[in-house]
């Protein structure tokens, strides 16, 4: 039976290192100066050097004790070459520390990493392993690595998992990233969307970087010859649909120019253009090998949705659990995205959810977009916690990406774009969006893409 680890034991270290080094200056000093004639040290890597595994793991592999580092049993063999030195040792389970220490004390010493101090590497082995050590005496790395992984190294269920990258055909892409609204005005017409009244109705000031300055797709598609002069093979897109124009108020206020305030996912944004200009723009590109690439949100809209208590602070699932249409209580995450996901109403949430004018009870698009039990309802995000995925960001409706109906909504709005024409997308927000949305959203997106011969 293996003793169990040893907890770590002091390392014994020899005094006199400074005393070691002036010594030997001054007789290299002397031997300069022809005063007397000194036989040479053996080489750094030389015949004599030794190098040995010395750890916790010492007494386990037949030393007398633990940090040994003149033990023979656990000395490294040197190669042909001399500038390595390895062995196979079997090691029980546990928890280890270890070095490599050579010449046979602590003058010399490294990690695994080819550092020195005072630290260990560590080794932790789920069960009794055989290892084969490698130390490098030019880098004083250390490698370890199993002789034998036992019964079959690839399994069925790893054949399934080793599929081909999802990005692999994109490393070879040369991205463009552009922001159409501050790259080049091709239609002076397009500059307000289609509003009217001060730039507080219409986003549009050129003297504000806070709001529309008036490049549009028009603008882009004149500049093709130029970007693709840079040796560009995709554009990407910063997120192109209509937006609410102008949100906040006082210091605050600014323009949706970026496009992260989406209230329409049907539509390009009328201060971009149209969807016809979206359609020539994509075929302009494929006219001189470039692809189009859209960056996409799918985790909130434009802030149109208020709270009735007025009250905004994030309130956690477990202050104020979800509740079904019924008054129960339920936790959403186990269920996410599937068919036991059960009804909700508008008491369902901490905070009731309220359209502050009539217009705003029909500002989106899809539909299904101005229901308000679509969306969490929980106050503000602060970006930490369960808050990064179930709250708004500085108010921004977040979407109930737990809801099947949701995921189903967010999956036809970007069928729709790549039967459209675009080549691809760039998912914005990923990490604030549950894993089970992703397992759903990314396949179906790809299949669709593939079966209208979009690879």
């Amino acid at each position: 039976m293996h003793r169990p680890p040893h907890p770590r034991r002091p390392r014994i270290r020899r005094p006199g290192g400074t005393a070691r080094l002036a010594l030997t200056i001054t007789l290299a000093l002397i031997a300069a100066l022809g005063l007397v004639s000194l036989p040479q040290p053996p080489d750094a890597q030389g015949a004599d050097r030794t190098a040995a595994l010395v750890g916790s793991l010492q007494s386990e592999l037949g030393c007398p004790e633990d940090w040994q580092p003149a033990c023979a049993q656990t000395e490294l063999a040197k190669d042909a070459a001399g500038d390595t030195f390895s062995g196979v040792f079997s090691i029980p389970q546990g928890s280890w520390e270890f070095k490599v220490a050579l010449n046979d004390s602590w003058d010399e010493s490294y990690r695994a990493d080819g550092t020195q101090g005072d630290a260990n590497s560590p080794l932790v082995l789920a069960g009794p392993t055989e290892v084969r050590v490698v130390y490098d005496d030019t880098t004083h790395k250390t490698t370890i690595s199993p002789t034998d992984l036992g019964g079959d190294r690839v399994t069925a269920a790893d054949r399934r998992l080793a599929t081909d990258s999802l990005r692999n055909g994109l490393t070879k892409e040369r991205f463009y990233f552009l922001m159409a609204d501050r790259f080049a005005n091709g239609s002076t017409a397009n500059d307000r969307g289609g509003l009217t009244g001060d730039r507080l109705a219409t986003g549009y000031d050129p003297a504000d970087k806070g709001f529309y300055h008036g490049g549009d797709l028009k603008g882009l598609t004149d500049k093709l010859d130029y970007i693709k002069g840079m040796g560009t093979t995709a554009i990407w897109l910063t997120p192109s649909f209509k937006n609410r124009p102008v949100q906040g108020s006082g210091a605050n206020v600014s323009a949706g120019y970026h496009g992260y305030w989406i209230t329409d996912f049907t539509q390009i944004d009328p201060h971009l253009g149209t969807n016809d200009d979206m359609k020539g723009l994509i075929a302009a590109a494929h006219a001189k090998g470039m692809k189009v690439f859209f960056d996409i949100i799918t985790n909130h809209t434009a802030d149109v949705i208020s709270y009735q208590q007025n009250q905004y602070t994030y309130i956690s699932k477990a202050a104020q659990p979800y509740k079904d249409a019924n008054g129960n209580a339920f936790d959403d995450a186990p269920i996410a995205d599937t068919s036991a996901f059960p009804p909700l109403n508008l008491q369902s949430f901490p905070y009731t959810p309220v359209f502050p004018t009539p217009a705003d009870a029909t500002a989106k698009s899809p539909a299904w977009l101005n229901d308000r039990t679509m969306y969490h309802n929980r106050g503000d995000s602060t970006f930490e916690g369960e808050n990064s995925n179930y709250g708004d960001f500085f108010g921004l409706d977040d979407l109930f990406t737990e809801r099947p109906e949701v995921l189903t909504g967010m999956e036809d709005i970007y069928k729709s774009w790549v039967d459209f024409g675009v080549d691809g997308f760039r998912i914005d927000t990923v990490k604030h969006v549950n894993m089970a949305f992703w397992q759903g959203f990314g396949p179906t997106i790809l299949n669709h893409a593939k079966a209208v011969g979009k690879p």
